[in-house]
């Protein structure tokens, strides 16, 4: 049971990391009233706008999808340490 539990957060943090990976591409390259983009820019703020709200302005640079990468580093680490 306990391998299940690994595999389900290593699978979620591998989808969510995927996602923020395409955000931060499609943000460069994609307008930002593209619905699907506007779609993948609303799921991603549930998780970057608590980032945004703790971390300091740094004028027209978001380092908050790097922040929310090395969290989801952090979560699948421990994960794979509690689910061997």
């Amino acid at each position: 049971m306990s391998h299940f539990f690994g595999f389900l957060i290593s699978t979620f943090v591998s989808i969510l990391s995927t996602l923020l990976l395409i955000y931060v591409v499609l943000s460069w390259i994609v307008p930002p009233y593209n619905k699907y983009r506007a779609m993948l820019d609303r799921f991603m703020a549930i998780f970057l706008d608590p980032i945004r709200r703790i971390m300091p302005r740094t004028g027209m640079l978001d380092l908050s999808p790097i922040i929310l990468m090395l969290l989801l580093q952090f979560v699948e680490r421990i994960a794979r340490m509690f689910f061997r």
